[in-house]
């Protein structure tokens, strides 16, 4: 069904191509998109093209065209809706691990093949869960609607242990990727969490933020080729 969808109703090369799956499961997570059912309202369109406004334009522009997308209110037409239907409908059995919608279109951002992203998944839930048994450790979290990290502590007073919010930075315009990336890179460095949480304490937030922003230019530089 997919091939006579690929090649006879849109025009396209074989479905051997080895790249044709992974463009109609990026089309089905457009579709979702716009369709609206299964992603949150707040989430943008545009952050499925990193800030790209030119690929949007041009991606939007052929399923109009394809008659896929309405040109007038540029929401799904019906022809659309049943184009996304068939494709989450006719998903590989590894494509169907991963949720239709933005989040197939965060977790193939990268060349990392399936494997390889499920098995940092379970690195990341490892360290998760080492993570919530730590009197000091960070933690995503929504801020005025915005993505944000956030310092937890564990303060004692002489009633019981409390936790609060030590430090927080958070990313304007819904920079979900942006947010998400940095906490990979903290999770890497957990063995750390303890002294950055006496840096806050110490010297206050400002410190942290100044010491976490040398850190990623030395991480860059050191990844950087000779030369760059």
């Amino acid at each position: 069904m997919r091939e006579a969808f690929w090649v006879g109703r849109l025009g396209m090369p074989s479905i051997h191509a080895a790249w044709a799956n992974e463009i109609m499961e990026f089309m089905a997570s457009y579709l979702a998109i716009i369709d609206g059912r299964f992603v949150a309202r707040e989430e943008r369109v545009q952050d499925v093209f990193l800030g790209d406004g030119h690929f949007e334009h041009f991606f939007g522009t052929y399923l109009i065209t394809a008659g896929l997308v309405d040109g007038g209110n540029r929401r799904i037409t019906a022809e659309g809706r049943a184009v996304l239907t068939m494709l989450i409908s006719t998903r590989a059995h590894a494509d169907a691990a991963e949720d239709v919608g933005l989040d197939w279109i965060i977790a193939n951002r990268t060349v990392a093949s399936h494997s390889e992203r499920l098995d940092a998944a379970e690195k990341v839930e490892r360290r998760e869960r080492v993570a919530a048994r730590m009197a000091h450790r960070f933690a995503t979290a929504t801020i005025g609607g915005e993505p944000a990290v956030k310092l937890i502590g564990l303060r004692i007073t002489r009633e019981i242990p409390v936790r609060s919010t030590l430090w927080t930075m958070c990313w304007s315009g819904g920079e979900h990727y942006a947010r998400d990336r940095f906490y990979l890179w903290l999770l890497e460095r957990i063995d750390r969490w303890d002294d950055w949480s006496m840096m806050v304490t110490r010297n206050g937030a400002r410190a942290l933020t100044e010491h976490l922003m040398r850190l990623a230019f030395c991480d860059r530089f050191a990844a950087a080729p000779a030369g760059a």
